[in-house]
């Protein structure tokens, strides 16, 4: 059977995981706060830059390819940028979604992992109270 000083170390051990794991879930949890106010800033983006080709879409209408045919190409150039940088915002959206489900499993894990080396301090103190 080990010595007291063995027990000690280990309950000592066993406790300090138990902080660090505390400690994991709490940068978890920041950094899914982090991705979260990402998601709401790009959806916010998105949204003004939707706006912003629906005024560009209007502004095409209004325009006579054959007596501004340079106005005509400006705008349909600007409509196309604006599309590519709508496809960019939501894979980024996207990605940003993925990073979340990610951090929320890694957090279940460490919840877990917590769990465990909390039992087993309690397991060691309880087996120091006895000896």
């Amino acid at each position: 059977m080990p010595e007291k000083s063995e027990h000690e170390r280990i309950i000592k051990q066993s406790k300090e995981k138990v902080k660090l794991s505390e400690r994991y879930i709490n940068t978890h949890n920041e950094v899914i706060k982090t991705y979260k106010e990402r998601k709401k800033f790009e959806k916010g983006f998105l949204e003004t830059i939707k706006k912003q080709k629906s005024y560009w879409e209007d502004q095409l209408k209004k325009t006579d390819p054959q007596k501004d045919k340079g106005r005509y190409n400006e705008l349909k150039d600007k409509i196309e940028n604006e599309k590519s940088l709508i496809k960019q915002i939501k894979d980024e959206l996207d990605n940003l979604d993925k990073n979340i489900i990610n951090e929320e499993k890694d957090k279940e894990k460490e919840i877990i992992r917590g769990e465990d080396e909390e039992e087993h301090t309690e397991e060691e103190e309880e087996r120091q109270d006895e000896s």
